[in-house]
């Protein structure tokens, strides 16, 4: 793997809590317990599978919208932010979960005739 100092958009690494080389270990062990892991974009769950050595599903996939387009109902938790000019990755990680939520719920229970047709329902006449 190349030299991760820092990254693409220009946040270094050790201006986090975790040390890169850290990452791996402090990963795997916050995943163990779930059976999908999800990310948004496919640079991000290569990355991602990479780490953990596990497949990671795109968001992707399943029409969720980008993460720049929801209305963020969490407030970030973390101490002001050094880079304004970034999208908060604790807000949008809500954000995606909760529209996650959505749709495995929405697809779980909303189940539509295959058949539509005007009438969903018998009619019984009497006179």
């Amino acid at each position: 793997m190349a030299d991760h100092e820092s990254i693409v958009n220009g946040i270094n690494w050790m201006d986090g809590h975790i040390e890169y080389k850290e990452l791996h270990t402090v990963l795997n062990e916050a995943v163990a317990g779930f059976a999908h892991l999800y990310a948004y974009g496919i640079s991000k769950c290569t990355f991602l599978a990479g780490l953990t050595g596990r497949p990671i599903h795109n968001l992707e996939d399943v029409n969720c919208p980008p993460p720049d387009s929801f209305n963020h109902e969490h407030w970030c938790t973390l101490p002001r932010h050094r880079f304004p000019k970034y999208s908060c990755a604790n807000k949008t990680a809500h954000s995606l979960y909760d529209w996650l939520m959505y749709y495995l719920q929405k697809k779980n229970f909303v189940q539509c005739p295959p058949n539509m047709t005007r009438h969903t329902a018998d009619f019984v006449a009497a006179l």
